[in-house]
């Protein structure tokens, strides 16, 4: 490769690489974004498990016993919503994320359906040969967080509502450290008493509804918040995958830009230093002749 088109590579890829960090700096800020948000949507959730947590004592209080089913129904089949990502440049985030999903399918005690929220992971899933229902796409700001959880969680409680689903798993990736994430399985229906469920001491809350439909509202109200904190957490973890992945490709082209930079500079001494060889073997015969 001479010099010229050395030069032209090295065009090229300094373009490539003013795209790269561009892509890096919008990723960098939409991750930020995310993570502010997702304390607030952390915060949320907490708010509306402690709720669950006296609203169950009450109806376990009235009724003698708390099962979570009790105010929700029975229905017949489990679902696995997997939040994949909505673009690409994020690495092996959906592989990893559909074999989190593909786990929990094979733990689950019969056949269970899938339903992939992104357009790269149902993408993903037909190239695998899994069959997947579309959730439709993911959002592309912080803004659209909330109202996809809420158009999810209708679908979902539909779902339920009508006896279509008995159970539903979240699969999504959540944030680990700056850059860092992993796949996240959530039970989202029936919801799961964890910490921070138990009632608070003290005086029962006051409230205009029986305990049953009390409990029944209130689970829903949890599973949108879990639902709005889960797609928080997997919009961060995507700009954090594609930020990732913008630092490795630029690393990437500044050491193939420098190699290259040496490459036409070595090129370009070879060249002066064949034209000075040309010039000075054509003054040779002028000296001679002028002898």
């Amino acid at each position: 490769m001479d010099a010229a088109e050395l030069a032209a590579r090295i065009r090229t890829l300094s373009q490539a690489a003013k795209v790269v960090d561009a892509m890096r700096s919008v990723a960098a800020s939409r991750r930020r974004q995310a993570s502010d948000a997702c304390t607030g949507f952390e915060r949320y959730a907490a708010a509306t498990r402690a709720a669950l947590g006296e609203a169950i004592a009450l109806l376990a209080a009235e009724e003698g016993s708390a099962p979570l089913e009790k105010a929700a129904g029975a229905a017949s089949a489990p679902r696995i919503v997997v939040l994949f990502s909505e673009h690409g440049f994020v690495g092996a985030l959906n592989e990893r994320l559909l074999d989190a999903a593909l786990r929990v399918a094979r733990d689950a005690p019969g056949p269970v359906e899938l339903a992939a929220l992104g357009t790269r992971g149902l993408r993903l899933c037909r190239d695998r040969g899994v069959v997947a229902l579309s959730g439709g796409p993911l959002p592309s700001t912080v803004s659209g967080v909330g109202p996809a959880a809420d158009r999810l969680t209708r679908d979902l409680f539909g779902a339920i509502a009508g006896g279509a689903i008995a159970c539903v798993d979240l699969v999504f990736a959540r944030r680990a450290g700056m850059l860092g994430w992993g796949p996240q399985a959530l039970r989202l229906f029936p919801p799961e008493r964890g910490p921070g469920a138990e009632p608070a001491p003290g005086e029962p809350p006051l409230r205009t509804l029986p305990a049953a439909a009390l409990v029944a509202r209130i689970i829903e109200e949890h599973c949108l918040a879990q639902v709005t904190w889960a797609l928080g957490e997997a919009f961060a973890c995507e700009h954090a995958a594609r930020l990732a992945a913008m630092e490795a490709s630029a690393r990437s082209l500044r050491d193939e830009l420098d190699e290259l930079s040496r490459a036409e500079r070595t090129a370009r001494q070879e060249a002066i230093t064949s034209e000075i060889l040309e010039i000075a073997a054509g003054a040779e015969p002028l000296r001679e002749a002028e002898g």
